[in-house]
């Protein structure tokens, strides 16, 4: 486990999300966690199972880029079904680059683009 600053991307669709010098822990192959102002991002390594869980105050969004996903709406203590159609996973010693796209309640809500860049402490 070790402390680096990472920067990170969100593009969905054509709006572009960027963060930069975000603390974070990180161990190599098992998991990375980002703490923001807001949000709290944990991204998880688990034999090829790559899983996503963003918490705010609003919403707890759980991404299984291999398996099932579930998106939480915390007002209104209500689940809605969600799918996830991972097209790129690219995952190096510097940068994890995941790219999907998003169906809510059977809606498609669009394609989705983090790119996490880590830096040493």
């Amino acid at each position: 486990m070790k402390k680096v600053y990472i920067d990170y991307k969100i593009k969905n669709n054509d709006e572009i999300l960027k963060k930069e010098n975000l603390e974070a822990v990180y161990k190599v192959n098992e998991y990375l966690k980002i703490k923001d102002i807001d949000e709290n991002i944990n991204i998880s390594f688990d034999n090829g199972n790559i899983i996503m869980e963003r918490d705010n105050n609003e919403s707890n969004l759980l991404f299984n880029f291999v398996l099932e996903s579930k998106y939480f709406i915390k007002n209104l203590n209500f689940y809605i079904d969600t799918k996830v159609k991972t097209n790129h996973l690219q995952i190096d010693d510097d940068r994890i680059i995941i790219e999907y796209d998003l169906w809510l309640s059977d809606e498609y809500s669009g394609n989705f683009k983090y790119e996490i860049i880590l830096k040493e402490v």
